[in-house]
């Protein structure tokens, strides 16, 4: 087999050099103009001659400006200075924002800022090294900062790539998570340099990255250091747990008083507060860091930046001045239906192992798992306000196909509990496109909070990471957040209502069947049936029409039902067209 045929190298482009420059003020910014030209040049993928002569065009006219450039809104009056060079600079002018075109809101056509969308693996990056920086770390590595965002748990992709599978197995989506790193360099909030590639932030990648934060509800202050978060090392089933003494473990916490976290490194150990034993000793182990603002990316929006009403997940019942995990522990609660193969109780423990937590196979009554709090005194369960529907891609596909797939959602939605979590899991870049459109129609729409794994492993440990992330946030809000209104269902209360919604009335049934038309969404099926809550009233109303095709077709269009539906529908009862 011949070796693939070498790509033609491109022209060799002239290496920049300094020109004079006619004004003192501007040489440290002519300096770091140079400096980010030629490090572009130094990329794999080096310029466009279109580009090179873009900056080349702009150097000149910098070196040649007479007046002193000490702000953005200076530098984008230069000749030959578009967007793009002005977000490549605005590190240099980082202190000078405020001046900047586009902090002159409509005034000035100045350039949009790029903003990282929320859970992205920029958006990750970013933060990871603002944190780094925040404790001194100047510059990251590429494998360090991968390692590290990867760990933090703000991607819900992975930054690098999945190296048991092939790089042919993943096409396009092989380069998905740090091909981004490309983007930010270009956008000037990072900067590339030296070999190894070292990657630091600039000036305004750490207003960026300050915004994200800020945006997210992600507060790296002192008050809101690494949470707490309970354990169950080395500990079999919750059903069956035995722990030396019969004393349950103890309480995982970070001692260190830093505002922010780690880079995530293997087998660094975190000292367990646990209750003594009878011989005066407190158990110790090392668990990896995870990050403890993860749950708070699972909320919406609206939720992260404010309301004190909320809105608020629910919360198990609080007596005064009690600790959460001093009253409950919490379990993670698998349904035995759930689809691991052969080795299915062998996974239960291996999530287990990894997460220190109780893990128990039930049979639940919506989704794949739950994660319950049970008080330590009583045993009373209260079902925790997350839930986790966990669907192969192939599995997705044929449910799409077969049409259980809006039942299903229609079910997580009406089950009681706030938060739903819709993990993806498996190669998509193969996929039908109903499977991606799906996805994203289930984010955005139905507002579930969609995660992708790449296998079973990525799976546990993404189990791993959630688990751990809603322990803290009970911990943390427990006696703060808990209200008479917000409690959370016990088990019994949370299988019962499930039941009784699985006893779906003739309307309901109806909405079902009308929900498989083609373009009759959720809502358009709701909203037909709370008119003609079953098919011989709605079958009277298009005889009361009889005659009139166009009133018929129409009769059913509003605002929630469009024009197209409402067509579908028709010729489903009266085979018109």
């Amino acid at each position: 087999m011949r070796p693939p045929a070498s790509k033609q190298p491109k022209p060799a482009l002239p290496v920049p050099k300094q020109l004079k420059v006619q004004h003192p003020e501007n040489e440290a910014l002519s300096r770091f103009f140079l400096e980010k030209w030629r490090a572009m040049m130094e990329e794999p993928d080096g310029l466009s001659e279109n580009n090179y002569l873009t900056i080349a065009k702009a150097n000149r006219s910098l070196c040649a400006a007479k007046e002193p450039i000490r702000t953005l809104k200076d530098f984008s009056k230069i000749k030959g200075v578009g967007q793009w060079l002005i977000r490549l600079m605005e590190g240099f002018f980082a202190d000078s924002s405020q001046d900047s075109p586009s902090a002159k809101g409509k005034k000035t056509r100045g350039p949009k800022s790029y903003l990282p969308r929320k859970n992205s693996a920029a958006y990750a990056i970013l933060i990871t090294l603002y944190r780094a920086k925040m404790k001194g770390k100047e510059f990251m590595l590429k494998q360090e900062l991968i390692d590290a965002a990867e760990a933090s748990g703000l991607s819900r992709d992975a930054i690098g790539p999945n190296k048991s599978k092939a790089k042919q197995s993943y096409g396009k989506d092989w380069y998905t998570g740090w091909s981004c790193m490309k983007t930010l360099v270009d956008k000037g909030l990072v900067i590339k340099r030296r070999s190894p590639a070292e990657y630091l932030l600039t000036g305004g990648g750490e207003n960026t990255a300050r915004d994200c934060l800020s945006r997210s509800g992600l507060d790296d202050s002192a008050r809101h250091r690494p949470l707490m978060t309970t354990s169950t090392h080395n500990a079999p089933a919750a059903s069956q747990v035995q722990t030396p003494n019969n004393c349950p473990k103890g309480i995982i916490s970070c001692d260190s008083d830093s505002d922010s976290e780690e880079p995530y490194e293997e087998n660094v150990p975190l000292k367990v507060k646990g209750p003594a034993t009878d011989h005066g000793r407190t158990d110790a182990f090392s668990i990896p860091p995870i990050s403890s603002q993860r749950i708070l990316e699972l909320q919406s929006a609206s939720i992260m930046q404010g309301s004190t009403e909320f809105n608020m997940l629910a919360m198990p019942p609080c007596q005064s001045n009690e600790k959460f995990l001093e009253a409950y522990e919490v379990v993670f609660i698998l349904d035995d239906r759930e689809k691991f193969g052969t080795r299915f109780r062998s996974i239960a423990h291996i999530i287990q192992s990894q997460i220190h937590v109780p893990v128990e196979v039930r049979k639940l009554p919506v989704g794949d798992g739950i994660w319950i709090a049970r008080h330590r005194k009583d045993r009373t369960e209260y079902v925790l306000d997350f839930i986790i529907e966990r669907k192969e891609v192939s599995d997705l596909d044929g449910s799409i196909e077969d049409n259980r797939y809006r039942d299903q959602k229609l079910r997580l939605k009406r089950c009681g509990l706030s938060k739903v979590i819709y993990l993806v899991e498996g190669d998509q870049s193969n996929a039908p496109e109903r499977v991606k459109t799906a996805c994203f129609t289930t984010e955005i729409l139905d507002g579930f909070d969609v995660q992708r794994t790449s296998g079973v492993a990525d799976t546990q440990k993404r189990y791993g990471h959630l688990t751990r992330s809603i322990i803290e946030y009970y911990d943390a809000n427990f006696s703060t957040l808990a209200e008479p209104s917000h409690v959370c269902p016990t088990y019994d209360e949370f299988k019962r209502k499930c039941c009784e919604l699985e006893k779906k009335t003739v309307s309901q049934i109806f909405a079902l069947q009308l929900m498989q038309v083609p373009q009759v969404t959720e809502e358009a099926a709701l909203a037909v049936t709370k008119l003609y809550p079953t098919s011989s009233l709605l079958a009277q109303a298009y005889y009361i029409l009889d005659g009139d095709t166009h009133a018929q077709e129409e009769m059913l269009t509003s605002d929630v039902v469009d024009a197209g539906a409402s067509r579908n529908i028709f010729k489903l009862f009266c085979g018109g067209g």
